[in-house]
């Protein structure tokens, strides 16, 4: 009896298979192609980690800002973020303008990583074409980003001779994810001298004539106070990003102590007076002969020598 269903399942089986005309043979799903590697960032990466780092070379042929130029020739980890911030910054049901909620999440964790530098741009600020960018304007920088919708974090580390993306998000990205992602960049190893210090060099004004310098302004980015004293200021080779030789800078010789979230002036005498019409809190010695001209740049070294700011003026 068994013998019999067995045969009988068998029949069945093998007439399930045949080959007339009137059979209908269920068509293989097609292979679904595979998806090339990314040799640069692109609109659409991003809103969770990469599974692989890009590579991205900067273009400096093109208009890019000096200051990001300046780290990014130093080796330094850079994080880019761009936003746009007017009123018509898309919003999400909460009613949060999500530009506005991730800018404000960037700001809060760059404060605990003072040895990675930070760019922010407004999307809407590119610069003019072909001529010297201010330090609020980008240039060709979002093109060779690959920008697509803001909110837009790009993070970079050096690797080599080139630079790789670590890390890009666009849109709405929760903080925990951004803080993981810095977290994970602050501890890729670099050669480059960025201090540990988390100042901020926002001014350097110079004088009437000569080109040298009146004083400076420094803000305190970090959680805990900063004292200046043996900081001094360099002006950077455009070309490599480091201190130019022979070039004489000054010194802070005081002891100033910049509190949390505050800034202070230091100038060339106790009598200078800042842009907010107050005295300068300290005065620092040298900074005679510098002959300082529109587009140089200057760092704010630390008292080890790392670079802890930059700016051009």
């Amino acid at each position: 009896m068994y013998l019999g269903l067995v045969f009988a399942c068998l029949i069945v089986l093998t007439g399930c298979g045949g080959g007339d005309e009137g059979d209908v043979t269920p068509t293989p799903a097609p292979t679904p192609a595979p998806t090339p590697a990314a040799s640069s960032p692109s609109v659409g990466e991003g809103q969770a980690e990469a599974t692989e780092d890009a590579p991205f070379v900067l273009n400096t042929d093109q208009p890019v800002p000096p200051d990001f130029e300046l780290a990014y020739e130093r080796g330094a980890r850079i994080v880019v973020q761009f936003y746009k911030l007017d009123e018509d910054s898309l919003s999400y049901p909460q009613g949060l303008a999500v530009d506005r909620q991730v800018s404000s999440n960037m700001e809060r964790l760059s404060r605990r990583y003072s040895t990675i530098e930070f760019f922010s741009y407004q999307i809407t600020d590119p610069g003019p074409v072909g001529e010297d960018l201010q330090a609020d304007e980008y240039g060709t920088l979002a093109a060779q980003l690959g920008v697509g919708i803001t909110p837009f974090v790009v993070m970079l580390a050096p690797n080599g001779e080139e630079y790789v993306v670590t890390n890009l998000y666009q849109g709405y990205t929760p903080e925990p994810v951004l803080s993981q992602a810095l977290f994970d960049l602050a501890a890729v190893e670099v050669d480059d001298n960025t201090s540990d210090v988390n100042v901020r060099l926002d001014q350097v004004q110079v004088t009437d004539k000569g080109g040298d310098i009146e004083f400076i302004t420094v803000s305190n980015g970090g959680s805990s106070p900063a004292n200046l004293q043996n900081f001094s200021i360099r002006v950077l080779d455009p070309e490599s990003g480091d201190v130019m030789p022979g070039v004489p800078g000054l010194t802070i010789d005081e002891d100033i102590e910049v509190m949390p979230g505050e800034s202070v002036s230091i100038g060339r005498v106790r009598s200078v007076v800042d842009d907010e019409g107050k005295r300068v809190e300290g005065t620092f010695a040298g900074g005679g002969s510098l002959d300082l001209a529109p587009g140089d740049q200057i760092a704010l070294l630390d008292a080890g020598g790392a670079v802890a700011s930059m700016i051009t003026i």
